[in-house]
């Protein structure tokens, strides 16, 4: 198995490894069965803000790693898988960071409003951000 082929296949089981947690956590969410509580309206600014930051700063960071990736092809093609690597990777986890916040709302007995709209917008840049192949990004076999 060549090094681009391999890479993508390790990209693949990762995305598959963060939507099932994505699952887990809302699993964990489900069962808990926590009592409902008020939350304090600056907590919920604060994740509010932190996800926005999270997603600004994921789609930043992924676009500079892809960048960074198709600009080393030429030059090193392992240094490009490496950047092509690094840009799925932190935007899964930006990604998966709003279901974080969302379960820690729910967590402190938030009901399912907030937290659902968290989970919501995990998942859909879950699947936004999916693996993509190497010539889509910019990044051509040698």
């Amino acid at each position: 198995m060549d090094a681009i082929s391999k890479t993508q296949n390790e990209i693949k089981f990762a995305y598959v490894a963060f939507v099932v947690s994505w699952f887990c956590f809302l699993f964990m969410v489900h069962t808990m069965n926590r009592p409902l509580h008020s939350v304090s309206s600056w907590l919920l600014g604060g994740l509010v803000f932190a996800a926005v930051y999270a997603v600004i700063v994921g789609f930043v960071m992924r676009k500079k790693f892809f960048r960074q990736s198709s600009e080393a092809l030429s030059v090193d093609l392992p240094k490009a898988l490496k950047f092509w690597k690094v840009a799925h990777i932190i935007g899964f986890c930006f990604a998966i960071d709003l279901a974080l916040f969302g379960f820690v709302l729910k967590f402190l007995g938030s009901s399912w409003l907030v937290p659902g709209i968290f989970f919501g917008l995990s998942l859909g840049f879950l699947l936004l951000w999916r693996p993509r192949q190497l010539a889509q990004s910019g990044v051509q076999p040698a």
